[in-house]
Parts: structure tokens; C-alpha cells; sequence
């Protein structure tokens, strides 16, 4: 019985220590004691902070978005010039 409580704790640390990975990767670093703060009858005194959060997820949304944009250009590009050389070999061109 003391082992399964024991298992179950690491367990709970284990899957909070995974939820506080993946929440710093979307927010850099916004701590999970701090989300907690955000629910509740408090909620309305941390505002401030949920603005920030949903401020660094924009930005790093934003930062994606242009990645994306830069990528598919240069994948048009690369089909353009395969295109080309397909073109030549064939002596289409």
C-alpha cells in the first residue's frame, strides 16, 4: 500500500515535470504554479499575467508563421529549378 502511494507520487511528479517541459516550450518559461494562479475565485487578480502568456505565444506564433512563409519560398523556388532541369534533360528547353 505505502509502495503504491509511493508510485503514485512519482508518477504525479513525473507527469508535472512533463507538463512544466511542454509549457515552457509554448511560453518560455511561464511556471505551472503560476498558471494555477490563473483559475479560481483569484483569477481576476492575475490578468496581467495571462496577458503576457497569450503575448509570448503571439510573438512565438508570429515567429512560426514567417519560418513557414520563408520555407515554402525557397521550396517553390527549389521546384522551379527542378522544373528547369527536368525541362533540359527532356531537350524541351
Amino acid at each position: 500500500m505505502v509502495e503504491d502511494e509511493k508510485m503514485e507520487s512519482l508518477v504525479g511528479i513525473k507527469r508535472g515535470l512533463k507538463d512544466q517541459k511542454e509549457l515552457d516550450l509554448c511560453t518560455e518559461g511561464f511556471e505551472i504554479g503560476r498558471l494555477g494562479k490563473l483559475m479560481g475565485s483569484d483569477a481576476w487578480n492575475y490578468t496581467g499575467e495571462l496577458d503576457h502568456l497569450y503575448d509570448t505565444m503571439l510573438v512565438k506564433l508570429d515567429s512560426l508563421a514567417r519560418l513557414v512563409e520563408k520555407s515554402s519560398a525557397k521550396v517553390l523556388e527549389q521546384e522551379n529549378h527542378n522544373m528547369k532541369l527536368r525541362h533540359k534533360v527532356a531537350g524541351l528547353e
